[in-house]
C-alpha cells in the first residue's frame, strides 16, 4: 500500500471513530463539526497530492484539485453519482451533450470520456471555473468545447454573484456573457444537443426557455435538470414552471434523485 493510500485509510478510520458516541456527542456540544470536517478534507487533499480518480460505471476520470473544497467535490461527487450514472448509461456513441453550468467539469469530463465519437459542449461563464474544466479535460486527454457563456433566455452582458451560490444577479461582481441556447444552435455555433444537463442555481426556467426550440427538436431526447426550490423565486419562477416547460417541449418528466432541498429531474422523449 502506498503512503498516500495508507494516509487515506487512517483518515477514514479516524473520521469513523469521531462519528460514533461518545466522541460525536462531544463534538456536537462543542460545535466543532464544521471545523473538523474542513480539517478532514484538507488532510485528505494533502494525502492524495491533489489528484483523485473516480469511476462511475465503466467510465473512469482523474481530476486535479487545487483546493480541499475541489477535492471534496470530486471525492463525493456532491451526492450526484446516481444522476451521473443514469446519464452515462443512456448515452449513445455519437451523442452531442450540453453541460449547462459545468462548474469545474465533472459531468463534462465523464461525458467526454464516454463519447469518443460524440461531442460535449460545456457552458461555464466564470473564467476561473472554465479554466478548471479545460485543465481537467487536458489531464484526461479528453476534448470538449468549453464556452465561457451563461445560457439564459436573452443574449447580452450580465453579472454573476460569486459569494456563496454562483448566480446571475444585477449586483453580481463578475461580468459574464449571456447567450440564448437556441441562437447558438440556429447560428451553427454549436451542434444541436441530444442530451442536456442543467445546473444553474435557480435560473432553470430561464435556461430552458432560451433552449425551447432546441428542446422541441425530436433529436433532443434527454434532459437532466437540478431543481433549486429555494432559489427559483429569485428568478420569478416555480417548480411547476420547470416541469411545464419540459412537458411543453414534449418530455415526460420524473424525479430521479433527492439531495436535501434540491432534487433532480430526468425528462425523456
Amino acid at each position: 500500500m502506498s503512503s498516500n493510500n495508507l494516509a487515506s485509510v487512517v483518515l477514514r478510520a479516524g473520521r469513523k471513530a469521531l462519528a460514533t458516541p461518545p466522541a460525536s456527542t462531544a463534538i456536537r456540544r462543542l460545535g466543532l463539526q464544521s471545523t473538523l470536517s474542513r480539517a478532514y478534507w484538507w488532510l485528505n487533499y494533502r494525502a492524495a497530492g491533489g489528484t483523485h480518480e473516480r469511476r462511475v460505471g465503466d467510465v473512469e476520470v482523474a481530476f486535479r484539485a487545487d483546493s480541499a473544497d475541489e477535492f471534496r467535490h470530486y471525492q463525493t461527487l456532491v451526492d450526484e453519482r446516481p444522476v451521473l450514472a443514469d446519464l452515462l448509461g443512456r448515452l449513445k456513441p455519437d451523442d452531442t451533450v450540453f453541460d449547462v453550468g459545468a462548474y469545474v467539469g465533472t459531468y463534462t469530463c465523464f461525458a467526454a470520456a464516454a463519447l469518443p465519437d460524440g461531442q460535449v459542449v460545456a457552458f461555464e461563464p466564470r473564467e476561473e471555473k472554465a479554466a478548471r474544466v479545460e485543465a481537467n479535460l487536458a489531464h484526461n486527454g479528453a476534448t470538449a468545447d468549453v464556452r465561457r457563456e451563461a445560457l439564459t433566455d436573452e443574449s447580452g452582458e450580465g453579472a454573476m454573484a460569486t459569494d456563496g451560490v454562483a448566480q446571475l444577479s444585477t449586483d453580481g461582481t463578475e461580468s459574464v456573457t449571456m447567450r440564448r441556447g437556441d441562437a447558438l444552435v440556429e447560428a451553427g455555433e454549436v451542434l444541436p444537443p441530444n442530451v442536456i444537463k442543467v445546473d444553474v442555481e435557480g435560473a432553470e426556467v430561464d435556461a430552458l426557455r432560451g433552449l425551447a426550440a432546441t428542446l422541441a427538436r425530436p433529436a433532443c431526447r434527454l434532459v437532466y435538470c437540478e431543481v433549486h426550490p429555494t432559489l427559483l423565486d429569485e428568478y420569478g419562477a416555480s417548480e411547476a414552471d420547470v416541469r411545464e416547460m419540459l412537458n411543453d417541449c414534449g418530455f415526460a418528466v420524473e424525479t430521479i434523485h433527492d439531495r436535501g432541498e434540491e432534487y433532480f429531474l430526468r425528462a425523456a422523449k
